[in-house]
């Protein structure tokens, strides 16, 4: 079966197209309103859970991830709750990248900030 797929690859490849290395579609479109809606949640929610479970750790990442999760699963879709959950999943990937480069792994350092 990958051999077919690889030479499927390469018929698309002479071509001129992108060969498709996974199969279906991964997400839908996000539309302004609900990147607007990320921006502001990510703004409030950032500063909101900064005293409580810090910033830029891994425990805050999980935490905000988790609580994206939630959302989604409760909420649901739509503008309201794909901002929700938007907002509170990037800030949480962004929380455990930061933590991952700067080192600061060990969980709860709380009121971190943005000076890395």
């Amino acid at each position: 079966m990958w051999r077919e797929n690889i030479s499927l690859k390469k018929k698309e490849a002479k071509k001129g197209k992108m060969p498709r290395l996974i199969k279906g579609k991964v997400s839908g479109a996000v539309s302004y309103a609900d990147l607007f809606g990320a921006g502001i949640v990510k703004a409030i929610e950032e500063r909101a859970l900064s005293p409580v479970v810090g910033n830029a750790t891994l425990v805050s990442g999980g935490v905000k991830l988790a609580i994206g999760l939630i959302a989604r699963k409760f909420l649901g879709r739509g503008v309201f709750g794909d901002s929700i959950s938007l907002g509170f999943g990037i800030d949480g990937v962004e929380d455990i990248i930061t933590a991952v480069i700067t080192g600061r792994m060990s969980g709860m350092e709380v009121g971190g900030g943005e000076n890395w």
